[in-house]
């Protein structure tokens, strides 16, 4: 697709996926991470529900804003040739949003291999919709339709397997009941979303900064060197997080300590040996796989690699907040993130520096918050597993 589509289409692409990268991981609050830690099928059931309706009704919101400032946020972008694209983000959210829950869903229910599914009919469709939209020339269009059609594709998935057993579970939800859950496990959107929407905007923001910065190439640029960094963090990453939060909501507070200590360094080793090609010979790997013109995302690729090194590492363990209930420490460590991006933007601007000077103070700047992160996870897990063997031996004790 880097050879059917130029640096200024995936500016305006990057730039788009940006808002649902920002705003999708959050359309369900978080309640999501409430599915595998319920206490029983019904509520877990339940939850489901409420992160649906939650979605529905940020996905209206969403319309809402596009219909009254959709001109206004193509304005402050410097791409006006993007207010006709921003009618795509709300069904694109929506899409996203129901995601979710059912994902997690899946993750109690043990059919984990389901999410691999979905995840390879997510980024399978997007590849093969987007080549075909490229060949039919469609520009900017038919990047942002692709991957609109992805996340469509992988809902699709999720709701054509659901047995028929769940479906009646979901629809005997009581209205009294998905309030009083939307109140008692009000720390996952207190916390949990507003941390996870300061992870993804540390993330995802800086296409958007680049673009008002720099312009839609540059922007285009570093959208393609972030996004193939990121392959890795995405399939591999992200989904051993969803293991890492299934297997360790099922066992004692030591055996998750363990599991934490294997995770960490497997997952060090395997991010050195898949990006070192990329930090040995990122512009020429860029100009031979990609084509010429995509040399300088090469150079951004290289900038990149300790930003996505650190985060490979760091994701899967970092639901450790999440399974000993420090929704406030991942808070904690994503205002470290949004703070790494301020600063990073802050000197950008204050030095005038070049694309490629930029994109290197971004990624080492924010490493540094995730690695921040990965030290607050081991000191939840390491404390939680201490306070767990004390009252074992305090039991004991009173057993004496």
């Amino acid at each position: 697709i880097t050879r059917l589509f130029t640096p200024e289409d995936f500016g305006l692409f990057s730039v788009l996926s940006a808002f649902n990268g920002i705003f999708g991981l959050v359309m369900a609050a978080r309640y999501e991470f409430a599915i595998p830690v319920s206490s029983n099928d019904e509520q877990a059931a339940a939850v489901v529900v409420l992160a649906g309706l939650i979605t529905v009704f940020l996905t209206t919101l969403s319309l809402l804003l596009v219909w009254t400032m959709g001109s206004t946020i193509a304005e402050l972008t410097g791409l006006p040739a993007l207010a006709p694209l921003l009618w795509l983000v709300p069904p694109i959210l929506l899409a996203t949003g129901l995601g979710h829950p059912l994902e997690y869903w899946s993750i109690r229910r043990g059919t984990l291999r389901l999410n691999g599914v979905s995840r390879v009919v997510q980024f399978g469709g997007q590849a093969a919709s987007q080549v075909a939209f490229g060949v039919a020339g469609t520009g900017a269009l038919g990047l942002i339709m692709g991957y609109g059609l992805a996340y469509i594709g992988r809902l699709t998935v999720f709701l054509v397997t659901l047995p028929a057993s769940d479906r009646a579970m979901f629809a005997a939800t009581r209205p009294s009941q998905i309030w009083d859950l939307a109140w008692a496990l009000r720390r996952y959107p207190t916390y949990s979303a507003a941390s996870s929407l300061l992870k993804s905007t540390t993330q995802f923001l800086p296409t958007i900064l680049f673009a008002m910065f720099y312009g839609p190439a540059v922007a285009g640029m570093y959208g393609v060197a972030e996004r193939i960094l990121n392959v890795p963090v995405r399939f591999i990453s992200n989904s051993a997080s969803q293991v890492f939060l299934a297997e360790a909501a099922q066992r004692p507070a030591a055996e998750v300590m363990r599991l934490f200590v294997r995770t960490v360094p497997r997952f060090l080793a395997l991010g050195l040996v898949g990006m070192a090609p990329v930090l040995l010979a990122g512009p020429t790997l860029f100009a031979l796989i990609f084509g010429e013109p995509w040399r300088v995302a090469g150079g951004f690729a290289q900038a990149l690699v300790a930003l996505q090194l650190a985060r490979f590492i760091a994701v899967p363990v970092s639901q450790a907040f999440n399974v000993f209930g420090r929704q406030d420490l991942d808070f904690s460590s994503s205002l470290l993130n949004g703070l790494a991006l301020f600063v990073s933007f802050y000197l950008i601007s204050w030095l005038s520096l070049r694309p490629s000077e930029a994109v290197l103070i971004f990624s080492l700047t924010t490493a540094l918050s995730q690695l921040a992160m990965l030290v607050l996870a081991w000191r939840t897990t390491r404390i939680a597993a201490a306070n767990a063997s004390q009252a074992k031996a305090d039991h004991r004790d009173d057993e004496q």
